[in-house]
């Protein structure tokens, strides 16, 4: 009924990780559209999916977590 797998409007990739929400639209109104901001893996285009659809957690790049020695 609901679409579950990723894919991109503008390149076809099947790979999205969700993005982080910007704005109180994207924060507070979104999720009660059962929508969440996403991106696409190959082409890092932004958009906005049902929250069925399967997408891959963030990577925080840049941040690493190293043990104290």
């Amino acid at each position: 009924m609901f679409p579950r797998q990723f894919r991109c409007i503008d390149c076809g990739g099947v790979e999205g990780y969700r993005s982080r929400p910007r704005t109180f639209v994207e924060k507070y109104i979104l999720p009660v559209l059962f929508l969440r901001p996403v991106r696409c893996a190959d082409c890092f285009r932004r958009g906005y999916r049902l929250v069925t659809v399967e997408v891959r957690e963030r990577n925080e790049s840049g941040v690493e977590h190293h043990a104290a020695a």
